[in-house]
């Protein structure tokens, strides 16, 4: 070889820098990504998220206020204010404690997913917002105009990203009115916007209602008359676009097991309504854990079933899941 390099050195002097090339590229690919990491959550807005929290200290009507403030790659970034109202706050000052927060997060906080949640005499008002809509008055104005017509512990509303095909949420909590009043009151209130109302009633039966929710009177008093008696055997109500679209109920077993489902389903369904799902599973206390190996399910005047083959339940539930099935769905 020339100037007395044997080739062997050669390659091994080219391999040793080959590696070092490597290691020096590895080394300068990790140090961009991490600052390109680091870069893409931002600047921390800490300092910024605090001197908002003084501003809503300063409120009239505000006792204390507790700031949470997340901007990590697991936690992800938030912002959270948990104010505690004094004793006989006023709903102005509630709501102008909402507004305060639109105003001062402005443009600052839009990739943040906000929260404020307003400790009120007895309840608690609470919203997120994962729009970056400035909503807080609004919702807040809602929201507290609703506690003042019903009994309620919690109200939550969860306003989705527009990035996600998700619902805007308002969910009730402990409700001490009639379900039925509940629903009236909320469809006065924001009946023309679509959300999802979730709600446990006084039977810890867990509704779902689609809105907007339009049921005229008459229509709602036959929906009443069909579900109160069999409130307390029903673990879920889901109501979409102004009909049952989904029950699920918890009976017990016995010789008359079939004409009681079919009497509830009977009792549900209506001649002009759309295909729904009726869920049963067998036991004594709805309120208690499902034994799901006696859970059926029946797609009431439609053929649509997507079900977990792997899903045990028992030959006397197959029967009836069969039987109710030959009755009440379309799939012959």
């Amino acid at each position: 070889m020339p100037g007395g390099v044997s080739s062997a050195k050669l390659m091994s002097m080219l391999v040793c820098g080959t590696r070092l090339r490597l290691r020096i590229a590895a080394v300068i690919v990790a140090v961009i990504g991490a600052v390109g990491l680091t870069g893409c959550m931002g600047p921390g807005l800490s300092g910024r998220a605090d001197d908002i929290g003084a501003v809503l200290s300063a409120k009239p009507g505000v006792e204390d206020v507790e700031t949470q403030y997340q901007n990590g790659f697991d936690s992800g970034r938030s912002i959270t204010y948990i104010i505690k109202m004094v004793p006989g706050a006023s709903t102005a000052q509630s709501v102008d404690v909402a507004a305060a927060l639109d105003q001062e997060t402005g443009d600052e906080f839009d990739r943040y997913d906000q929260e404020l949640r307003l400790l009120l005499s007895g309840r608690a008002v609470e919203i997120s917002d994962a729009s970056n809509s400035d909503i807080m008055a609004d919702r807040a104005s809602h929201l507290l105009a609703l506690a003042s017509e019903m009994s309620v512990n919690r109200l939550e509303w969860r306003q989705a990203s527009e990035q996600t095909t998700f619902e805007d949420v308002l969910e009730l909590t402990d409700p001490q009115d009639d379900i039925f009043g509940t629903i009236n009151a909320v469809r006065a209130e924001l009946g023309t916007e679509q959300f999802d109302l979730r709600v446990r009633g006084s039977a810890q039966t867990e509704w779902a209602v689609a809105f907007p929710y339009a049921e005229q009177a008459q229509a709602q008093a036959r929906l009443e008359t069909a579900i109160e008696p069999i409130l307390p055997t029903t673990v879920q109500v889901v109501i979409d676009d102004n009909q049952v679209s989904g029950l699920f109920v918890v009976v017990p077993d016995g010789p008359d097991v079939v004409s009681r489902l079919r009497g509830i389903i009977e009792r549900v369904d209506s001649p002009d309504a759309q295909p729904w799902y009726f869920d049963w599973a067998l036991g004594s206390d709805p309120t208690g854990a499902v034994d799901y190996s006696t859970k059926g399910l029946v797609n009431v005047g439609g053929c649509e079933y997507d079900e977990d083959p792997d899903r045990q339940i028992t030959s006397a539930t197959q029967t009836l899941q069969d039987q109710l099935r030959t009755l009440y769905d379309t799939c012959r």
